[in-house]
């Protein structure tokens, strides 16, 4: 049974829309945010950006569900735990723009810890999302960016202020870089998700017929019946009746 084709271009067109009003924040907040040393969180507490900046995020989870909705539709069987990962880190994505950031340094708001959290889940659901449909779907551009996308995880996490390792790597004068990288790979992982969630390869599909279809009825078949599929009814009964 093939599944029905999903447009691809909603989530392709989230994906773009991210990058782009992310760009936006960055050239509205030139002057104000430090890309080097301050983390994207930061538009968000500028009346410049702030628009462009949470406008970026709601398009991308917008784009990550609808890969998760596409998947649904093309791979139902074997890609629940793919759509998991994508619905977490658009969840993610949504909290992390209903709760900016702490505007003080050091401090430690409820607000803030749900973001803190929502973004640790949106750096890492995205990339295991990504890995898996791309195994799955063959598509090593989507893997690609993926792996890429967690070792940028793995080096923001090394040169982030507070790490053991910052001060040893003189994280904190490029750290901010590095986020942005990761966030542009990972808005990339969600545009190649959406591209290629319809091209599942003809091997991996698995046509799985509804029990209507057969010409069984299972409720009049004993227990202990062994019946193959399209065995004609009559002929197990006279099997039965033999034996």
């Amino acid at each position: 049974m093939s599944a029905d084709p999903v447009w691809r271009w909603p989530g392709m067109a989230g994906a773009a829309a991210a990058a782009a009003s992310t760009a936006c924040a960055h050239v509205a907040a030139a002057g104000a945010v430090d890309p080097m040393k301050s983390l994207t969180s930061d538009y968000a507490l500028l009346d410049t950006s702030a628009w462009a900046m949470a406008g970026g995020t709601i398009m991308l989870a917008m784009g990550s569900l609808w890969v998760a909705y596409g998947l649904a539709r093309t791979d139902p069987t074997r890609s629940a735990a793919t759509r998991v990962l994508f619905v977490a880190g658009a969840l993610g994505l949504l909290l992390t723009a209903a709760f900016p950031l702490d505007a003080a340094p050091g401090a430690a708001s409820a607000g803030g810890e749900i973001h803190r959290w929502a973004a640790a889940v949106v750096f890492t659901a995205l990339p295991c999302a990504g890995w898996m449909m791309g195994r799955r779907f063959r598509n090593p551009a989507l893997s690609a960016v993926s792996v890429l996308a967690t070792g940028l995880l793995v080096a923001f996490l090394a040169a982030r202020p507070g790490s053991l390792t910052a001060d040893l790597i003189g994280g904190p004068d490029y750290y901010g870089l590095i986020e942005r990288l990761l966030l542009l790979s990972e808005t990339a992982l969600v545009f190649l998700a959406a591209r290629g969630m319809g091209n599942l390869p003809e091997s991996n599909k698995r046509d799985i017929s509804p029990l209507t279809d057969s010409p069984l009825t299972y409720a009049n078949v004993g227990y202990g019946s062994v019946v193959s599929e399209g065995e004609p009814y009559a002929r197990v009964q006279s099997d039965r009746a033999a034996a």
